[in-house]
């Protein structure tokens, strides 16, 4: 056939024809059309209508009349003439086929100009055969130049990162970023816990409400007292809420999944994406499309040879739309909204119905009345039941979401978990990266935000929220740094949130509430965080306190209808807008279950609180006072306390802190509390008109730490230390510093002097202090200073070279310390390597311990390491044992010899070898038929450790059969959570 195509490309002059069709394509086509296609598909419609007339007689061929002279000179003429291109370009502008009857007239043209007589009864036939087989080959030409065309367009419209309309006060909105260059994969995790409301939620509360709110202004309290819940249905919430924190660890607890392997690592094609605002599910999708689109479905596991094509849909704007079908909607957006050229029909179709589509939608919270949202859930199940072969994944907040729109069984749920370390700091350098083409700067900024958030574990909590995050580091970009004072931050976070957000998504305040206004809204927020903070503590670090959706409601319609003078139906009505707009839009209310909400975390509960408290000290200054005095040693308020003080001006610090010390505290004697408050004060650098006071708290809080009395406890010291190293950075930290100086060595411990050193500024004269006292006579000296350098993480030459000396010390703890510094320190030089080498032949089996976990930690797999960790294999202390099958499967060198070596500890008779040996097996990913027949019966261990490792290493041996699902599905049902979550996994 190729044969005869190239004859009929020279036969019929097709070449020429061919460019002469390419020069009059528009030039979006004639990117991505490529002339050789043109040539094949004439080529192509040419031989099926001549290979049509071969079973016919010769008196019905198409040139039965015509000379061979006269057939050269009409086949050159014909596919060039004007009425022919015409018609030939239909398919490529999106018209259908070429018309019969305009062909019929091209080639009539041509054969008068030609003076030739073609065959009146062939013409017909020929031509109908030529444009079928002409149409089949350019559609698709045609479709593949769609995609491309779709692909670019997708690209052009969602491979950048405008950070969700957000602008920091005083400053333009930050120019966009490309996707890739910036996006950091987020973890989720499977959910596998049910509704936590039940029990308490099966009833339903009443309420007994009022229409004022006494306020005092004596007092500056208001009484809340007339707000009466039958049942106790607010203490019951809080009680749960309580009880919930107790077990969130335990909850959550296994390992987390890229979300870059949900498409993969799920038997279902099909799957539900939950996420707190901010969590980045949208930008994920966006990223999800622009891989598919630029050809890298290899990065999200999908197969690296198909012909993946990414769909992705705004929930909320298909719900604007209820007269189309997803696929229509799909294409209007494409060509109207995208400026895609226009598809051909059939398009999507094609993909769909051959199951090639990654089918994202996103947003289905974003839909705001209920029974619309169901409606959009029916329509989407119809949709990807009918198209049951493509890959999809809906996304939606756990606000407005219900458990039972999409099957459990069908769509795997799963979970968007906050950034870890690691992320943040990625999204760190990502960020920096992309907006300062000056190296060393960009290392600068990146270290000076990398040590802000670890300075500070407040703003790191926050830092987790990919939105929270964004909006940390813009501000740290226009101010070089953050601001020192944690308020300063807080307060621009709300404001971003209150005002910024969403802007790009069009949907503003004044559409989503008829009287209030943005200037209502931040003042609204502080006395509804008031109130919610005055009902209670949850042990909840993170999470605001839960409140009952009708109180909120009764509480936010009483201010309503003081401020803008409405009726009580007016402002309920109004209530329930802005409940909504500041659930579903600003995210700093989130609804937490059916009926309940919560801030979306408890920093901005706290900080709304203060500011609530801070308003009222206009009126009198007495407030502030009254709420110290009061809520002092209560932790619920303290962070509260912190940020209210540390806006005070003036004279007013001062009275705060004399206040603080002064207070009655019946514990004061043992536990200090007024002391280490006041210390925690001075860590938010107030501002102080009287230096003399702070200068009386630091000689206290030193005088704690030299004290030899014995109601001192190492637990206070362990206090002491920690409030006075929280100073570095402010301006007490000097004065701090020089005070500890001065005290005699003996009284405070060497090491500790120079922890203290490090901690208020002074790194580098620590650092050469402790390698001095690597040589002190007193091998505690010398372990602590070890591990002082190791908790400092520098790992420089002159660290490594005193160090390495020390793994021959005559003293067992001190070799084993080294060892461990050696491994967290992270240099695998071929020193480090032969030093921990031979201390795997350490008399000391602690100490081959730590050689073991060292070369594990630094991962360098040379022979001869394998060679001196695999006999430790068999070594009498199981302890040696256990950490050597862990450290090779970190090394994960998954030779026959180590699965050989490995396969006996399965049937070890320590069950933390036993599961530390799975664990191995896990991370070699290899497992042989008779590994595999050792796994299995652990998985009815007695020990929990054991069952969840060897379900593990199953998971990641990549091995199934029926036998394997018989043995884990039982253990879906186990009694211990973390072996359900390993078996699910």
């Amino acid at each position: 056939m190729v044969g005869a195509i190239a004859g009929i490309l020279i036969d019929w002059g097709v070449s020429k024809a061919a460019d002469v069709l390419f020069d009059q394509a528009g030039n979006r086509i004639k990117t991505r059309l490529n002339k050789d296609d043109l040539q094949q598909a004439i080529a192509c419609g040419v031989e099926a209508a001549t290979n049509a007339e071969k079973p016919l007689q010769p008196t019905n061929l198409l040139f039965y009349h015509c000379q061979d002279i006269q057939v050269r000179k009409f086949k050159e003429a014909v596919f060039s003439d004007a009425v022919v291109q015409t018609e030939l370009q239909r398919p490529f502008q999106n018209e259908g086929k070429p018309r019969l009857e305009f062909l019929i007239a091209g080639f009539r043209q041509v054969e008068r100009e030609s003076g030739i007589k073609l065959n009146e009864t062939a013409l017909k036939p020929w031509l109908e055969t030529f444009i079928n087989a002409y149409f089949d080959k350019t559609s698709a030409i045609q479709f593949q130049i769609a995609k491309a065309d779709y692909c670019e367009q997708l690209v052009n419209w969602y491979d950048d990162v405008k950070f969700a309309g957000i602008a920091v006060e005083g400053q333009v909105i930050d120019e966009a970023k490309e996707l890739q260059n910036i996006f950091v994969m987020p973890d989720a995790i499977a959910e596998v816990r049910g509704d936590r409301t039940d029990h308490f939620r099966a009833k339903k509360y009443s309420l007994r409400k009022y229409d004022s709110v006494p306020y005092s202004t004596k007092n500056y309290v208001i009484d809340y007292s007339y707000f009466s819940l039958e049942d106790d249905r607010q203490q019951a919430l809080i009680q749960e809420q309580r009880q919930q924190a107790q077990q969130t660890d335990q909850q959550w607890s296994g390992p987390k999944v890229s979300a870059s392997k949900l498409l993969s690592q799920t038997e279902s094609k099909k799957l539900v994406l939950l996420g707190a605002p901010g969590s980045g599910k949208t930008t994920l999708m966006n990223y999800l499309a622009v891989m598919l689109a630029t050809g890298q479905q290899e990065a999200l596991g999908l197969e690296a040879d198909s012909d993946w094509l990414p769909i992705l849909i705004r929930i909320r704007e298909l719900a604007l739309h209820p007269e189309l079908s997803i696929l229509d909607y799909a294409k209007r957006f494409a060509e109207a909204t995208m400026s895609c050229m226009p598809l051909p029909g059939g398009f999507f179709e094609a993909w769909v119905q051959e199951g090639r589509a990654l089918i994202l939608l996103d947003g289905l919270d974003e839909v705001a009345e209920e029974g619309h949202r169901q409606e959009i859930v029916r329509k989407i199940e119809n949709f990807l039941g009918q198209y049951d072969q493509n890959r999809a994944i809906v996304t939606s907040r756990p606000a407005g979401y219900r458990r039972d729109f999409f099957r459990t069984a069908e769509y795997p749920h799963y979970q968007l978990q906050p950034f870890s370390d690691d992320q943040i700091k990625q999204f760190i350098t990502n960020w920096y990266d992309t907006r300062t083409p000056d190296q060393a700067e960009s290392e600068r900024r990146k270290s000076n935000l990398q040590k802000a958030l670890q300075d500070n574990d407040r703003i790191k909590v926050l830092a987790r929220n990919p939105l929270l995050l964004t909006i940390i580091a813009l501000i740290h970009r226009y101010q070089t740094e953050l601001p020192r004072d944690r308020y300063e931050l807080y307060d621009r976070a709300v404001r971003t949130l209150l005002t910024t957000w969403d802007s790009s998504r069009e949907i503003t305040t004044h559409k989503a509430l008829q009287y209030l206004r943005l200037d209502n809204l931040r003042h609204l927020m502080e006395r509804l965080a008031y109130w919610i903070h005055t009902q209670g503590g949850t042990g909840d670090n993170e999470g605001g306190t839960l409140i009952d959706r009708d109180e909120l409601i009764t509480q936010l319609s009483q201010y309503i209808k003081e401020e803008k003078k409405l009726e009580r139906n007016e402002a309920k009505a109004e209530a329930e807008r802005f409940l909504r707009h500041i659930r579903d839009r600003t995210g700093l209310l989130n609804e937490q279950g059916q009926d309940c909400y919560a801030f979306v975390h408890k920093t901005f509960q706290e900080y709304l609180t203060a500011q609530e408290i801070r308003d009222r000290q206009e009126e009198s200054f007495d407030v502030v006072l009254e709420h110290i005095q009061t809520h002092l040693h209560d932790p619920h308020w303290r962070e509260v306390l912190l940020l209210l003080i540390a806006q005070q001006k003036r004279s007013n610090p001062t009275k705060c802190l004399q206040s603080i010390l002064n207070a009655p505290d019946p514990y004061g004697k043992w536990l200090h509390r007024n002391l280490f408050f006041a210390g925690a004060c001075l860590a938010e650098d107030i501002p102080m008109t009287d230096e003399t006071l702070a200068g009386n708290i630091l000689d206290q809080l030193v005088a704690l730490e030299t004290s030899n009395s014995p109601l001192v406890s190492s637990q206070i010291r362990g206090q002491v230390f920690q409030t006075l190293c929280n100073l570095h950075e402010t301006k007490f930290e000097q004065l701090t510093l020089q005070r500890l100086l001065q005290i005699p060595a003996d009284k405070i411990g060497k090491v500790r002097l120079q922890r203290y050193r490090a901690a208020l500024g002074d790194e580098e004269g620590a650092i050469t202090a402790l390698i001095t006292l690597l040589k002190d006579e007193n091998s505690d000296v010398q372990r602590s200073a070890v591990n002082a350098l190791r908790q400092l993480g520098r790992a420089s030459d002159q660290v490594l070279e005193r160090l390495l000396p020390l793994l021959k010390d005559e003293d067992n703890n001190v070799r084993r310390s080294v060892a461990d510094a050696l491994g967290q320190l992270g240099r695998a030089s071929d020193q480090v390597l032969e030093g921990l080498l031979s201390l795997l032949k350490d008399e000391d089996s602690n100490v081959q311990i730590g050689a073991a976990n060292a070369l594990g930690q630094l991962c360098r797999a040379s022979d001869q390491v394998m060679e001196r960790l695999l006999p430790l294999l068999k070594d009498e202390d199981n302890n040696v044992r256990g950490s050597a099958a862990y450290a090779i499967g970190q090394l994960g060198r998954a030779s026959d010899q180590v699965l050989e070596e490995l396969l006996p500890l399965l049937k070890d008779e320590d069950n933390n070898v036993q599961w530390k040996a799975a664990v191995a097996f896990g991370q070699l990913g290899r497992a042989s038929d008779q590994v595999l027949e050792e796994l299995l019966p652990l998985l009815k261990d007695k020990n929990s450790n054991v069952r969840g490792s060897a379900a593990n290493a199953l998971g990641w041996s990549g091995r199934t059969s029926d036998q394997i699902l018989e043995e884990l599905l039982p253990l879906l049902k186990d009694e211990d959570n973390i072996v359900r979550w390993s078996v699910a996994n």
